[in-house]
């Protein structure tokens, strides 16, 4: 007789099978896209994601994460609501910065239109960030499933046909339709908008202080890190390779985030109950993660490099020169990243956020060194390579330190 499936096993797998279904079609809209815009158009895309990423992470000041680990449903729901407005009074004060300082601004011909709905989508992402931990936290990851599907099917249905209209803006506009079709469908299912209790919302954010002190400085340290690549290359590159860079990333970090989206949110709401009850067992319900989670990428990489590449090569024209010298070296810290991205939050429950703080200090210092070394000898695969080594050795060294945190538990 079959075993059946835990409660926590059926959860990472209805998420997996939006997610999978999702990312196909992701990628396969992505050879498609590639070849229709070329990597001018990618480029700018890469540009636009960093951008609404970073903006979006400043907009909620990383209190999303507190919905799921929060004592009551009132105060859940109180604090849902109260990051919808928080999101809305941010994201007007990045919009007036960026009219102040709009002279500074790279990119002239298309700083308002790229920057504005930079800033727009951030607010989508905001609110699809706080609808998900909502979800999560209600269990509801049919929902949350679905949406990953509606984004990435809409998205490229919306790109391409857009492409006629908009040839260098094309994908960012289609992306900014298809997240505010998800937002929507987000907030027609949800049944929890109330007025906010500012009482409990200073209680909540008094109760959850290390978020601010530490894990909000932590990921916005993280996400310059991570976006101000394309930011540099960009400027002292040009467009045309971030946007073979920015394509070589997208392709590697498929199981990455087919991984990550069925994992980590489920991971989240399991170990932090696992954690309160029976923290013993938190260590092998961890290592056993990592252990799939890597071999799963380990074979996607093998393939990648080899037949992969080819196939790629064949579909592409010179316009994507560099593409298999950048998949090669990437391969790395994409790596890396998979053995802790989908386990992350357990920095947030082991109230170890300063430690991510310090990881995150260390990126950024190892990107700026890289793009500086990399434009000293006008060289972006200098620049690449030591993001690749130093960045994945920095994931791992961060992996070996939480598993010995768990692994204490089992004493």
């Amino acid at each position: 007789m079959k075993t059946p499936l835990s409660y926590f096993q059926k959860n990472i797998l209805l998420m997996f099978k939006g997610t999978f279904l999702a990312k196909v079609i992701g990628v396969v809209g992505s050879v498609i896209l590639a070849k229709i815009y070329g990597s001018e158009a990618f480029g700018f895309f890469g540009v636009f994601l960093s951008t609404s990423t970073f903006l979006a992470l400043l907009n909620t000041l990383q209190l999303d994460y507190s919905i799921v680990t929060t004592k009551n449903k009132e105060e859940s729901m109180n604090l849902m609501n109260s990051l919808f407005v928080i999101t809305f009074i941010i994201s007007s004060l990045s919009f007036l910065i960026y009219y102040v300082f709009l002279e500074f601004l790279l990119f002239n011909s298309y700083s308002f239109s790229l920057i504005f709905v930079s800033i727009f989508a951030s607010i989508i992402l905001s609110f699809n960030k706080i609808h998900e931990s909502h979800f999560t936290y209600i269990k509801n990851f049919k929902s949350i499933s679905f949406a990953k599907i509606i984004v990435t099917s809409f998205t490229i249905i919306f790109q391409i046909f857009l492409y006629n209209y908009f040839r260098l803006m094309g994908l960012i506009y289609g992306n900014l339709i298809s997240l505010t079709l998800v937002s929507t469908y987000y907030f027609l299912i949800n049944k929890n908008m109330n007025p906010i209790n500012f009482k409990r919302l200073l209680k909540t954010i008094k109760h959850n202080n290390s978020i601010l002190k530490y894990m909000l400085p932590s990921s916005l340290i993280n996400s310059i890190a991570l976006n101000l690549i394309p930011i540099l290359i960009a400027s002292l590159f040009n467009i045309v390779e971030y946007g073979i860079y920015y394509l070589s990333l997208k392709i590697l970090s498929v199981p990455l985030f087919l991984i990550t989206s069925s994992v980590s949110q489920v991971y989240y709401e399991k170990s932090a109950k696992m954690y309160q009850r029976s923290k013993e067992k938190l260590y092998k319900l961890t290592k056993r993660i990592v252990l799939i989670n890597m071999i799963i990428m380990l074979i996607y990489l093998a393939f990648i490099n080899t037949i992969g590449i080819y196939l790629l090569e064949l579909i592409f024209n010179k316009n994507w020169d560099n593409l298999r010298i950048f998949t090669y070296i990437l391969s790395f810290i994409v790596l890396a990243r998979t053995s802790f991205n989908p386990i992350s939050d357990i920095v947030v429950i082991l109230n170890k956020n300063y430690i991510s703080l310090l990881f995150n200090i260390y990126l950024l210092i190892v990107n700026i060194f890289a793009i500086f070394i990399g434009y000293r000898f006008n060289n972006l695969i200098y620049s690449i390579t030591i993001i690749s080594i130093l960045g994945g050795v920095g994931y791992f060294i961060n992996l070996f330190y939480f598993l010995s945190r768990l692994k204490e538990f089992e004493n």
